[in-house]
Formats: C-alpha cells, structure tokens, sequence
C-alpha cells in the first residue's frame, strides 16, 4: 500500500488509517501489465548465387570438300615422234596440287540469359498471444452504523 499525506506511514496508534483527518488521505494504486507491440529486423536467411560450369560435348555435322586425283592409264599405239613430249627424259616432274576443306571450330561466349533478383517487401500480421498481469482491489467495509446489521462490499476492478 502506498500512503500518501503528511507522511509515509499511516498516522500514528492506527495501523488502518481510519482516525484519518480531513488533510489525512488513503490511496490504494492498482496496476497492469498491458501488451506493448513492434518489430525488428534480424536475418532471416540469404540468397546465395552462385554459377558453376560443366562441359558437355556436343556433335556437329559440318560438310566439306576436298579433290582426289584419278589415275588412268590408256594404252597407245605409234611412234614417239608424234606424241608431244616424245622425247624419254630422267628426272622429269610433274606437280598437281590438290586441295582440301577442313573444318575450323572456333568458340565464342553468347550471352543466353540474365539472372535477376529483387527483394521486396510483404507485410503480413502475426497473432501474438502473451499472459499480462492484473491487480484487482476489493474493499471490505466491516464497519457497522447506527441502522446497519452488516458490512458491504466494493469491487473495483478497473
């Protein structure tokens, strides 16, 4: 009990305060808990992004040409004189050139995709249930009056 008045005790020779004088006072303080809400913020994770790379062999079918050389030899008949180039020589070469395609890979880095991330914001309500504390005051009225049998009872809760 807090006592408030002239002092902090109630006046001398009556625990109960009841000899109170008109400048004497008794208050009682009844008290809650009541619920105070908010937020923080705290980590609640990560997004790890992370490439990695793999090698796959892939096959493709490139066509191309190239020059083979036929040989055919054809018997003749007559005499050297009248062939061109009758005459026997050692040594002598001929060159035909033959070609070929051949395939040329070559590899470059395309761009196929983007990867994009964004945060955002989603608001929601969670219930928060938590057990408060109240006080309650009851006053006994045990006196008893001229006229009156009994005492009465007050409850003020709030």
């Amino acid at each position: 009990m807090v006592y408030e008045g002239r002092g902090d005790r109630p006046p001398e020779g009556d625990p109960a305060g009841s000899d109170a004088g008109p400048e004497e006072e008794l208050r009682v303080q009844r008290s809650e808990e009541e619920l105070g809400t908010g937020v923080r913020t705290r980590e609640a994770g990560s997004m790890n992004v992370r490439k990695s790379v793999y090698t796959e062999r892939e096959q493709v079918r490139v066509p191309r040409r190239r020059e083979e050389v036929d040989v055919e030899r054809v018997p003749v008949k007559g005499e050297a004189k009248e062939a061109p180039g009758a005459e026997i020589g050692e040594g002598e070469e001929i060159v035909v050139q033959v070609f070929e395609e051949e395939v040329v890979v070559s590899k470059r880095v395309v761009l196929k995709e983007e990867i994009r991330l964004r945060k955002r914001v989603v608001e929601e309500v969670e219930v928060v249930e938590a057990d408060l504390r109240k006080e309650e005051v009851d006053v006994i009225d045990d006196t008893t009056r001229r006229g009156d049998a009994g005492g009465s009872t007050e409850r003020r809760d709030r």
